[in-house]
């Protein structure tokens, strides 16, 4: 892994050039986020695993396809009886006869292999180019040694926060997945995009569906397990795809993220599994910047449990020391939700070992 003393002097060197933009108090500007995250605290607690029951899925009678933004999913026959076919997402695909309940792909399913599966690729590990929205934008490719084109891997699409560039994240071993990943015997297809300046904007969610369109046709991955993660205005992004891309991201981890100062579609309020971190001294994405509003990260948490039919608790048990993990009780089997809170400040790095990307691959491994 990385060396953490660098990370944190290039956080604090990123922080201070950015040190006036925050996405705490400026309500006049829609594109404001804090810098690199600093050392936060140091001490490392312990946290319950997250309790998920698996679902089971009844056999059908056939298979489906479905296409939803350019990605192309089989189904795989369940119990939504006279389904039109394939795996959320739903879209205009080829009828079928089975195929899982919108949005309910159970725990553990088989993968689902994308349009590039069996199909040899000239992608590499380096930067590419798409033209998305009229314009010519970058974004970086990080491929499984020894790639297989018949083993469709995880696939996850990591965000930069603000004026960085996708070099800053694949500097850290995409928020240090990757070397957690390896540790486990496991490789993933990761994508890292560059925004179009400083911030995400609206058109980024257009950049989402086109490189993803690209991957699907090109490489081999398992169409079910794409993730999303990324910090602070990272986090945003990450958080605002969440809203409306459930067909397509199977699960999202926001570190440090914020509701506001980043363009929102219209939610759709569809389920999708859910983590985020948040430290209780942070004054750039804070867990409260307007109660009235329902502006902070407590609001992020709040509606990811609602949607994902968990059982709202009176408070959300918090933590200003060793970090802590809370999962909401009762959500639906497939889509986990959990907050973790710590004593420290806009940081993706905590605690030695660094705690946020040993959370974060436990949630996604899960799936």
């Amino acid at each position: 892994m990385q060396d953490q003393t660098f990370s944190r002097l290039g956080f604090c060197v990123t922080l201070a050039s950015w040190v006036a933009i925050s996405c705490a108090p400026a309500e006049s500007d829609s594109n404001n986020d804090g810098g690199g995250g600093g050392g936060g605290a140091t001490a490392t607690g312990s946290v319950s695993s997250a309790s998920v029951s698996s679902a089971s899925v009844s056999s059908g009678s056939g298979s489906g396809v479905s296409t939803s933004s350019g990605t192309t999913a089989a189904g795989t026959g369940g119990d939504n009886s006279g389904g039109s076919g394939g795996a959320e997402p739903t879209g205009s695909g080829g009828a079928g006869t089975g195929g899982w309940p919108e949005g309910a792909i159970p725990m553990g399913n088989a993968p689902v292999p994308s349009a590039g599966c069996g199909k040899a690729t000239t992608l590499t590990t380096k930067e590419y180019t798409i033209s998305s929205s009229g314009q010519n934008r970058v974004y970086y490719v990080d491929m499984p040694r020894n790639y297989d084109m018949n083993k469709p891997y995880r696939l996850f699409y990591t965000s930069h926060w603000i004026g960085s560039r996708w070099q800053d994240v694949e500097g850290q071993d995409f928020y240090f997945l990757k070397p957690q990943m390896e540790a486990d015997g496991e490789q993933a297809i990761f994508v890292a995009p560059s925004s179009d300046g400083a911030t995400w904007q609206e058109k980024d969610h257009a950049l989402f569906d086109d490189i993803m369109a690209f991957m699907n046709e090109n490489v081999c991955y398992d169409t079910t397990r794409v993730f999303a993660t990324g910090f602070s205005f990272g986090g945003m992004i990450t958080y605002s795809l969440s809203t409306n891309h459930q067909a397509e991201i199977r699960a999202a981890v926001g570190i440090a993220p914020a509701n506001y100062n980043i363009w929102l579609p219209e939610k759709t309020r569809k389920p999708i599994a859910w983590m985020h971190t948040t430290g209780m001294s942070d004054g750039t994405c804070p867990w409260v910047n307007n109660e009235a509003q329902k502006r902070g990260a407590k609001f992020i948490a709040l509606e990811k449990a609602e949607d994902n039919g968990c059982t709202i608790p009176d408070n959300i048990p918090t933590s200003n020391g060793a970090y802590s993990c809370y999962d909401f009780q009762d959500c639906d089997p497939e889509h986990p939700t959990r907050v973790c809170t710590f004593g420290g400040g806009h940081t993706n790095i905590d605690g030695n070992p660094n705690w946020i990307p040993i959370e974060s691959w436990k949630f996604f491994k899960q799936f």
